[in-house]
């Protein structure tokens, strides 16, 4: 169990600190305006509307298409050219389009295909099948079924609408009350409903808790927007749900909408909505609580408006800071172990450091076929445009295996991408071995990550005896026999492989007799396991110890504890 578990650590290198993820969403709900051109087919309205949402930040947009007579198609849906147009400009400056669909009793109506909500979305699907190059990327429900809702009606109509959505590609969200809290019984759980719901993992969960202030988590100012959500999004961080979370935002007139006062930011102003929104995120980010972004409600009622007085048409800080490249340099790529910048070699785990690298919330190695995935939360480490295995992804690091296929070269270009940026390419020389020993505080230098023969820790208080065997854990030895196969993961003992290099070692100064060296059972290729034997005559204490790839010894600083 201990060997397990050290390899286990080193090969995720005992990652950053958890940290809250930034919120990436800025949704607009996009709905007609009484005595204004409708957004979608009216041509100057609709560029308005594409231009202004690009320049506030907005990557989603919740679209009602919706109209009260069929099209020539028999779809209910406003003219099918300019939905096809508005999508794809839309998906032209990155937005994604959901289809707008709800109404109160369609929870009650169920998804039978006799029912409206089946054939509403039969229309969105009709549309997808007949405009292959401007699609929609989803659709959201708003369906908010009376104060007294039936939550398992709601709840199996959730799950209905999205085996349909799914089986048409489509993701799926849902606008849902921040007061639905009740409890209920579905698929043999009872839990509030509100749980019920994140536990369906939609694509998005908009909770209209709307307020015009944010408040605090404990609700101490009241039922701000933090006060009301902060349920919803507690319980999603618990499940893995809360990048899924999405605070809403009202601006809606409350003249015309029925709202309260205290329930839209429509007479207080853009920067008042503003300096809200970063009052959730930076409370949240000190809670250490993840959230998805914000949705505003409605679109020409007040946000974007350009013609109300304290709502420009254009929100150029946006609700959320804007997406940067990510950036690193060659002298922030070091071996993963000894943490020394330069030459990489094939199969080597290195760490790469730099700003905008990944997620916020540090993402550990997944595995698919029994290899490591070269896609970690979204993020890509490019060699000559080898995808690497992916060990770590975070903000300011990455952890990745050196694709074997870089042996041979004298240098390789890396780029990293993100969130659909990729970063500067940086040249990088390519060498047969630049070996590194994992170290316990995983900082290059002090205590080796080894186990005695005993399988007890080595350190002070477990130092190793002459004449014993210690294992030690090394990377960046190079190509191997058999040879490396990128990310994988050997499961058969009968079957590992060892560095074509010769491999020394010596501790105290004095030469170690290698008793194997090469790839371990359950770890990524690439980190090597090195067995060697604690000479006799050394005194007490820590010894130096190093290790030899072909010549030269790359990494001074790493001690084993001897009795």
């Amino acid at each position: 169990m201990k060997a397990a578990f050290i390899v286990t650590a080193i090969t995720l290198l005992c990652g950053p600190a958890r940290s809250m993820q930034q919120p990436g969403v800025n949704a607009l709900w996009v709905y007609s305006v009484t005595s204004l051109p409708s957004p979608v087919t009216d041509g100057p309205t609709r560029s308005t509307l594409i231009q202004n949402s690009k320049s506030s930040g907005v990557n989603m947009l919740y679209l009602s298409v919706y109209s009260s007579t069929p099209d020539s198609q028999g779809r209910y849906l406003v003219d099918e050219g300019s939905i096809a147009t508005f999508i794809a400009m839309a998906h032209a400056q990155g937005m994604q389009v959901y289809a707008a669909l709800g109404d109160p009793d369609w929870p009650s109506d169920g998804c039978s295909t006799s029912e409206t909500p089946y054939k509403r979305f039969s229309d969105i699907a009709g549309y997808d099948s007949a405009n292959s190059s401007a699609q929609f990327d989803g659709i959201i429900l708003d369906v908010e079924p009376g104060s007294s809702p039936d939550y398992s009606a709601l709840l199996s109509f959730y799950q209905c609408f999205q085996q349909m959505a799914s089986a048409k590609g489509l993701g799926l969200a849902a606008a849902i009350s921040a007061f639905w809290t009740g409890t209920v019984t579905f698929n043999n759980v009872t839990k509030e409903a509100y749980k019920q719901i994140v536990d369906l993992k939609l694509n998005g969960v908009v909770v209209m808790g709307y307020r015009n202030y944010a408040g605090t988590s404990d609700c101490s100012q009241g039922n701000g927007l933090l006060c009301l959500d902060a349920p919803v999004i507690a319980y999603a961080g618990t499940v893995g749900q809360g990048g899924a979370i999405i605070v809403g935002l009202n601006t809606d007139n409350p003249a015309t909408s029925g709202d309260s006062s205290d329930e839209t930011f429509y007479s207080m102003g853009q920067t008042a909505m503003n300096q809200a929104a970063q009052s959730v995120v930076s409370q949240l980010a000190a809670a250490n609580q993840t959230f998805g972004g914000f949705s505003v409600h409605n679109y020409r009622d007040a946000y974007l408006n350009g013609q109300l007085a304290g709502w420009p048409a254009t929100n150029p800080g946006g609700l959320i800071p804007a997406v940067a490249a990510p950036v690193f340099s060659a002298a922030s790529v070091t071996n993963a172990a000894s943490m020394i910048a330069g030459s990489v070699a094939p199969g080597e785990l290195i760490s790469i450091f730099g700003q905008n690298l990944g997620p916020n919330t540090p993402q550990g190695l997944q595995l698919a076929n029994g290899n490591v995935t070269t896609n970690l939360a979204g993020v890509q480490v490019l060699f000559n445009g080898v995808a690497a295995p992916m060990i770590l992804a975070y903000s300011t690091q990455l952890n990745v295996v050196v694709p074997f296929e870089v042996a041979g070269s004298s240098s390789v270009t890396v780029e990293v991408e993100y969130n659909n940026l990729t970063s500067a390419p940086v040249s990088i020389s390519v060498t047969q071995a630049a070996v590194g020993i994992f170290t316990a505080n995983a900082s290059g230098m002090g205590q080796a990550a080894a186990l005695n023969q005993d399988f007890s820790f080595n350190n002070s208080a477990h130092p190793a005896a002459p004449g014993s065997v210690v294992t030690l854990y090394l990377t960046g030895a190079g190509q191997t026999n058999p040879g490396g196969v990128d990310g994988f993961v050997n499961q058969n003992p009968a079957t590992l492989s060892r560095p074509i290099l010769p491999v020394t070692a010596e501790i105290g100064g004095i030469p170690a007799a290698v008793q194997y060296v090469g790839s371990s059972v359950d770890v990524v290729s690439g980190v090597m396991q090195l067995n060697v034997a604690v000479p006799s005559g050394l005194p007490a204490g820590s010894q130096p110890v190093t290790v030899m790839v072909g010549s030269g010894v790359l990494q001074a600083g790493v001690t084993l504890a001897v009795q």
